[in-house]
């Protein structure tokens, strides 16, 4: 069994409901991707993630081709 791991990044410019497609489509598809929550009140996205398939650095590069910045926080 993997382990995953969740990323929180902060959103900067992600104010409604139709940017949350935009974002989760920069994900997509990726087998190293379980789980993208976005919470438009805390401006964030949480990624649950397995760290053997993927980094939180690669993860911040598809998210940051959705046009919106994106920062890591601690989770």
């Amino acid at each position: 069994m993997t382990s995953t791991q969740k990323a929180r990044f902060k959103v900067v410019g992600m104010y409604c409901t139709t940017c949350k497609p935009i974002v989760e489509n920069q994900l997509k598809g990726n087998q190293a991707i379980k789980k993208v929550e976005i919470n438009f009140m805390t401006d964030s996205v949480i990624v649950e993630y397995d760290p053997a398939l993927i980094t939180k650095e690669e993860i911040k590069e598809r998210l940051q081709n959705s046009g919106y910045q994106f920062v890591r926080l601690a989770t």
